[in-house]
């Protein structure tokens, strides 16, 4: 199985967190999880703990006093601001069908916009180890498949062949 691939909780998980000890989500625990997963992750300037996934940068925060978890992702490429209505509908069309992640739009200075997508888990009350793994994994691979349709309906330019000199 891959980082990504669990959808169904194991059967010894229950709403407590499967037994295990439910302790607090700081950053410390957060880098735990990612040496524990193999995960390739930085420090920025800011503190905030990020990675990169399918050239996709992520950062892992917790925001208001530690009680959020914030997983966001930013797709790799850059949208021309003309795309906004089309890209919002297809926000707004996600959004009424899945619960995450929560998509958004950041208007660049140069005209150009950047996408980005985030899941929040609260985490006030503290997380068991499977827990915090479902909530870091959930907010990756939520991204990673909205940033995938958006591969598929914006294709790379530069991957595509030349067209024929005449």
């Amino acid at each position: 199985m891959g980082l990504f691939d669990r959808t169904q909780p194991e059967p010894d998980e229950d709403s407590a967190g499967g037994g295990e000890g439910i302790l607090p989500v700081d950053k410390a625990r957060l880098e735990a999880w990612l040496r524990r997963s193999k995960q390739r992750f930085f420090v920025g300037d800011d503190g905030h703990l990020g990675g990169m996934w399918n050239g996709s940068i992520f950062t892992f925060a917790l925001a208001g006093h530690h009680e959020v978890l914030q997983v966001r992702g930013q797709w790799n490429r850059l949208l021309s601001l003309d795309r906004r209505p089309e890209v919002m509908a297809m926000v707004n069309a996600r959004h009424a069908r899945l619960l995450w992640p929560q998509c958004f739009v950041l208007v660049q200075d140069d005209g150009t916009m950047r996408f980005a997508a985030e899941v929040s888990t609260p985490v006030r009350q503290g997380l068991s180890e499977r827990q915090l793994a479902r909530a870091m994994r959930l907010g990756i691979g939520s991204a990673l498949a909205v940033f995938a349709e958006l591969a598929l309906r914006y294709p790379d330019p530069a991957l595509q062949a030349p067209e024929a000199l005449g």
